[in-house]
């Protein structure tokens, strides 16, 4: 909405004086990036509005389900940083949630949103976790002036990080200990960073890129997991629902702040001239500051004008009062996912093969407490199936197995979560598959 605004600073925080706190270095990144390959911003940019512009030309009536491998690094010196394998598994399964928006909170969706919040058949797969420990300390240093630098020696392992994993096919996702930065004597907390795609097939060959080794999400080992909390001095205790990786996910896959994050907004005044690039997301002046005000509108349009968007992943409120992606947002990360980022999906399950899963069997109930009952969905025909169900993390909870109609699965001592029943009739080549929800 109005012209996007592409500014060499860009901050969220409140106005200078205030408890500061800059939970996301998005901003920070284009500026550290814009310093050392100038044009970098805009070129970027011009990337992903290029592929929006072919994603609509070739886009079919069946979109594919995306499904991105993920490794994540997990780089710790004290005890604590080195978190659990089950609260990555519980990340994990709420990006999936979250970009499939499978979420159970979506019912909070106010209705004014209803029509632009939606799944963006995009989901993850974890396939390795790399663990490093180390004795060096990640701390950005940021500037009002210019001359950022942000940790990226966390994804270098001779500087004390770790290497990144085929950053081509796979998305790295770095865990650390953050340090807080200090603006104006005051210091703010780190929840994470992401770049946005470079765009590289836009690049003139004789210009320096960025890295390639650098893509990738970094976030504080505090935000990591479904129910964990984190205490930030003058704002009081947040709770961490992993949005903060749905959120830095959304910057790699090419999404801004909701606020356009506007050089006014720096110093707390709203700028309603600056913009997202996204057409269904309110003109928003500035970040929320993690509230959940559902009568916040820093911006009033003169026609259909609507509050902020605070359950939009993309703005600074509460973990909380998150649990929805626009439209418009989905287009430009499935856009990205099919442009700057296409060799990063490497399985796509097209939404026809969904459909006739669907088509070919009936599961009741479905969401189920844990048990379902699962036969044809023509009456009175006798099937035998080949079957198998494995969990958003692609680990078999029931293995490979056997059975006439009807199936009768019993996911009860399972957790609860999307599941996947993979069938076929037994004398099929084909393969289907159909997601259970256990809640």
């Amino acid at each position: 909405m109005k012209k996007l605004l592409l500014l060499s600073v860009l901050l969220s925080v409140a106005y200078l004086g205030n408890a500061q706190f800059t939970p996301c270095l998005y901003d920070f990144g284009l500026e550290q990036l814009e310093q050392q390959f100038t044009g970098y911003q805009e070129r970027s940019q011009q990337a992903i509005k290029k592929a929006v512009q072919q994603y609509r030309q070739r886009r079919g009536p069946n979109d594919e389900v995306f499904l991105i491998p993920v490794v994540v690094h997990v780089v710790w010196k004290e005890e604590a940083e080195n978190i659990s394998d089950e609260r990555i598994a519980a990340q994990v399964r709420v990006l999936n949630e979250s970009f499939r928006r499978q979420n159970a909170d979506t019912v909070n969706t106010r209705p004014e949103f209803l029509a632009v919040a939606g799944d963006a058949r995009v989901e993850f797969e974890l396939v390795d976790v790399i663990r490093v420990p180390t004795d060096t300390t990640f701390k950005p240093e940021v500037s009002l002036f210019g001359g950022s630098t942000l940790p990226d020696h966390v994804k270098q392992s001779a500087l004390g990080g770790s290497d990144a994993a085929d950053p081509v096919n796979h998305l790295n996702i770095w865990v650390c200990a953050l340090q807080p930065i200090s603006i104006l004597g005051t210091e703010s907390p780190i929840l994470g960073y992401a770049y946005p795609p470079a765009g590289l097939d836009n690049w003139p060959a004789e210009t320096p890129i960025p890295e390639l080794a650098l893509e990738g999400v970094v976030v504080d080992y505090r935000t990591v997991g479904d129910n964990e909390t984190y205490e930030v001095p003058q704002v009081g205790e947040l709770p961490m629902l992993g949005r903060t990786m749905v959120h830095e996910v959304g910057h790699y896959l090419g999404l801004r702040h909701t606020s356009g994050d506007g050089a006014l907004a720096a110093l707390g005044v709203p700028d309603c001239e600056a913009d997202d690039g996204v057409a269904d997301t309110p003109n928003q002046g500035t970040q929320s500051q993690f509230n959940c005000d559902f009568m916040q509108n820093t911006c009033t349009d003169e026609s259909d004008d609507l509050p902020d968007m605070v359950e939009n992943y993309m703005d600074y409120s509460r973990e909380d009062c998150q649990n929805s992606f626009t439209q418009g947002q989905i287009e430009i990360m499935r856009a990205v996912l099919t442009g700057p980022r296409a060799e990063l999906p490497v399985l796509n399950i097209s939404s026809s093969e969904e459909a006739f899963a669907s088509r070919a069997i009936q599961i009741y109930p479905n969401p189920s407490s844990g048990r379902f009952r699962i036969q044809p969905s023509e009456p009175g025909r006798s099937v035998h199936y080949q079957y198998t169900v494995c969990d958003f993390l692609g680990r078999t909870v029931v293995p490979l197995s056997e059975g006439g109609q009807p199936l009768q699965l019993d996911l009860s001592a399972q957790p609860n979560g999307v599941y996947y029943l993979r069938f076929k009739e037994k004398e099929s080549e084909q393969w289907l598959s159909q997601q259970l929800l256990k809640q």
